[in-house]
């Protein structure tokens, strides 16, 4: 496939979508556009677009707000219907390792495989109890019905769906970019998921994804509709509940023979951002930093911490 000038890395959630547009010249990709704009709730739940008029509209808005050029996209995806799991397969070429992992998917994916498009990242290599050499992959599984759904919608528009990629695998590949190779943990929260990433050695050795504890979820979700209401209390229940769950995820990763996490990176997109991150730092065992990655993009009227994902997401398209 011949390399594309621009592209567009999208993401998406129940409370906002985010934009940016990236430009390759002289080998450099630089932003040319960007925007964020509000949705309502209930235009997307689940992964899936539940009032396609509006959706069109905010799209619009999108467009005309960052006056957006390219009509190639790349969609992030984090949601229920996206599932990640681990899994070793014996040490065999590319081709045979693709089909062996279709082939066996199904033993990994708790939702019959025939209902998901399956992809995988390699991980690294080693060898099983009887010293045979393995790979370690990282499986991708997504709804097909939920991607054919973002597809037809995105393509109705002026865009062009040139990849329908990880959110999470998205940002793993910004965080092992913009850090050196020391054992880190990503904790990102979205209004309805929570993701913790374990990665040594620029190589990724856990992803675990589990829904907003219900008794959060209230919490959550008025953290990122309406923080100018959340007390200092709320915060504090707010990071208590990441702080359970990051303990939770680094006792099981360390259970597994890895070195110990020495930085988390916590991401959580919403304004409250810094002062759970702060009360999060009190809480935690381990020292956590919000990330300040892709400065070389920054400029005078764009800041691109929040727009991490998407400039990944583009990024990957310029260099597929």
């Amino acid at each position: 496939m011949a390399k594309i000038k621009s592209a567009i890395g999208i993401e998406m959630d129940a409370g906002a979508i985010r934009a940016v547009e990236l430009t390759r010249s002289s080998e450099k990709a630089h932003v040319s556009a960007f925007a964020k704009i509000p949705i309502e709730r209930g235009i997307i739940e689940e992964g899936f677009i539940r009032n396609s008029n509006k959706f069109y509209g905010i799209l619009d808005e999108m467009i005309t707000k960052g006056d957006f050029k390219s009509q190639d996209i790349v969609v992030g995806v984090n949601n229920e219907n996206v599932i990640m799991r681990f899994a070793s397969f014996p040490k065999v070429s590319d081709d045979k390792l693709r089909k062996m992992v279709v082939l066996q998917a199904q033993d990994f994916i708790p939702i019959p495989v025939d209902e998901m498009e399956i992809d995988y990242v390699v991980s690294g290599e080693g060898t099983n109890d009887d010293d045979q050499p393995i790979v370690n992959v990282l499986l991708v599984a997504a709804r097909r019905t939920m991607l054919e759904s973002l597809i037809t919608l995105f393509s109705a528009s002026k865009f062009k769906v040139y990849d329908i990629d990880s959110s999470v695998l998205a940002w793993c590949r910004a965080t092992l970019k913009y850090s050196d190779n020391k054992t880190l943990g990503l904790l990102k929260i979205s209004d309805d998921v929570i993701n913790f990433i374990a990665l040594d050695e620029g190589q990724i050795k856990m992803v675990r994804s589990l829904n907003v504890p219900e008794r959060s979820a209230y919490l959550i979700k008025n953290a990122f509709d309406n923080p100018k209401s959340c007390s200092d209390d709320d915060y504090s229940s707010i990071a208590s509940m990441l702080s359970n769950e990051l303990s939770s995820s680094i006792s099981y990763y360390q259970m597994q023979g890895f070195e110990p996490i020495e930085t988390v990176y916590f991401s959580a997109l919403m304004e409250g951002e810094s002062i759970v991150a702060q009360k999060l730092k009190e809480m935690a065992f381990v020292p956590v930093e919000v990330p300040q990655f892709c400065g070389e993009y920054e400029s005078a009227d764009f800041s691109p911490a929040e727009y991490t994902g998407c400039i990944s997401l583009a990024l990957e398209a310029l260099e597929g």
